[in-house]
């Protein structure tokens, strides 16, 4: 690589981090506001947001790089033709095209970056999500019990508090139980609260229990009443985003009503990453539409592109699950289109 490549490569990097670290930014945004709503009620601490946004970035990066790498070189050679330096190049006797020559690097690597992070990276994020959310509800669902009101954050169980000295003592504690057969009252004095793995345990003391079963009728003076708890969590299967490349393709010989969700899955992990090919050979006719216009032309002109792309391809997903195309055909109808007129107008630029 001559001198003039190797200062064009850093700056391809350096926009290409810069734009990656502002879409992740943006995207980050979106999941943190979900995960809000689930913990609004028990609270999240700023640790657990930082474990939330690293283990989410594979799934996010699968988006952005794509996105990231068409910005990065239209930012770049939009600056060295606004200023002039790719005139000095072509002068000096290099032709358009081989000014490229980083970007075939950067855009081979995306590709096989994305790749990895699409078939096994983003599913195990995805996973470890799952768990981290369901982990913290079990942990975080004591901190929702309020004063003077009836607690329903635990399935089955309704908990009355009249007062909560703090995060863990209870006094003055009602419970009603109707996750069994029997119906269970519980009163006690006081309450202590004992975290478990997936679930709560409470230490009621000095109380009283009542058991009904139709018309039968028990009660129960107490000392000590362990009485365990389960955060109101539905058991969640696993999704499709979870699944690895050879989970995904056990699935599609097993689970045949859901044939097309899985097809789409796997066909959307296979084209996200394509984009960076798509790009190499979009970006020299592109550079040449920005022209002048700088840095404003590349963002513009890129963030329109992947805008383009991105309706072609919800619209052809949308189809399929219409049943009026096949999933290969909505899946890869924008990925051959764009291809096709990358090629198209990569040929058609001199030089």
């Amino acid at each position: 690589m001559t001198t003039f490549h190797k200062a064009l490569l850093k700056e391809l990097l350096q926009n290409l981090i810069l734009s990656i670290g502002f879409l992740n930014t943006i995207l980050i945004i979106e999941k943190l506001l979900k995960l809000s709503k689930v913990f609004s009620s028990v609270g999240i601490d700023l640790l657990n947001i930082v474990t939330f946004i690293f283990i989410l970035q594979p799934q996010l990066l699968i988006f952005s790089i794509p996105m990231s790498l068409l910005l990065s070189v239209l930012l770049t050679y939009g600056r060295i033709i606004a200023d002039n330096e790719m005139l000095t190049a072509m002068v000096s006797g290099m032709p358009y095209k081989r000014t490229f020559k980083p970007v075939i690097y950067i855009g081979l690597t995306s590709f096989v970056l994305t790749l990895f992070m699409s078939f096994y990276l983003a599913p195990m994020g995805v996973s470890l999500v799952r768990q981290k959310v369901i982990s913290l509800l079990a942990e975080r669902a004591p901190l929702g019990l309020e004063e003077g009101v009836f607690n329903q954050g635990f399935k089955g169980v309704t908990i009355f508090v009249r007062e909560k000295p703090d995060t863990r003592h209870l006094k003055d504690v009602v419970i009603f139980d109707d996750r069994n057969q029997d119906n269970i009252i519980i009163i006690a004095k006081e309450g202590l609260i004992k975290g478990k793995k997936d679930n709560i345990m409470l230490s009621l003391t000095d109380g009283k229990a009542y058991f009904t079963r139709g018309d039968n009728f028990n009660e129960l003076i107490f000392k000590e009443y362990l009485f365990e708890l389960n955060p109101n969590i539905e058991p969640v299967a696993k999704k499709i985003g979870e699944y690895s490349l050879f989970e995904l393709v056990n699935q599609l010989k097993m689970d045949v009503a859901r044939k097309v969700d899985y097809k789409l899955e796997l066909y959307k992990r296979i084209t996200l990453p394509v984009l960076c090919i798509i790009s190499v050979y979009l970006t020299p006719f592109l550079c040449l539409l920005v022209g002048k216009s700088g840095r404003l032309g590349g963002i513009t002109i890129g963030l329109g592109v992947f805008t383009l792309y991105y309706v072609f391809m919800i619209y052809g997903t949308n189809l399929v699950k219409a049943g009026k195309i096949s999933p290969e055909i909505g899946a890869f109808l924008p990925v051959f289109l764009f291809f096709f007129l990358a090629i198209i107008f990569y040929n058609r630029v001199k030089g």
